[in-house]
């Protein structure tokens, strides 16, 4: 995101159903504004997007999702979001799937950056430019040290 500042952010989920996990995130970044995706699912793995619900418009739009498997959703999203205006388009994910046709689809430049942990190890044949993999080595090992010394997990989410 470069030298833009936080107000520019607009946190974007992908779907109604996980518009939590994607408020949660917001809240992180200052309370960022909020927009989400209304899609309407066809057959299994694939949607439609049929409206975003917010303002998108000369933002820097983050797109947060759990996972991403296909990454027909998340594409079809970001596609919709730069139809909308969006300025540059970010997908976020915990989990790196990558199904078939995944990788096309992330590196044909709808994109400026997808961002993956290694929860799901990426294998090298999947790596493109514009991904970056996070280790979450020391969210674990930080959650084993707090179980072990009968210390909050939970406060690792705070």
């Amino acid at each position: 995101m470069g030298g833009d500042s936080i107000e520019s952010v607009v946190v974007v989920s992908p779907d109604v159903m996980v518009s939590s996990g994607a408020r949660g995130f917001a809240k992180k970044l200052n309370d960022a504004p909020l927009a989400i995706i209304d899609k309407r699912r066809s057959a299994h793995n694939e949607s439609e997007v049929m409206n975003i619900i917010g303002d998108v418009r000369g933002k820097v739009a983050v797109l947060v999702d759990d996972m991403i498997d296909t990454a027909g959703t998340i594409t079809n999203a970001g596609k919709a979001l730069r139809q909308q205006g969006a300025r540059e388009v970010y997908a976020c994910a915990s989990h790196a799937v990558f199904s078939p046709p995944a990788i096309e689809r992330l590196s044909s430049g709808v994109f400026n950056e997808v961002i993956v942990t290694n929860t799901i190890p990426v294998r090298a044949e999947d790596m493109f430019p514009g991904l970056t993999v996070l280790s979450v080595a020391n969210v674990l090992g930080e959650s084993i040290w707090r179980v072990y010394n009968s210390a909050s997990v939970q406060a690792l989410r705070d």
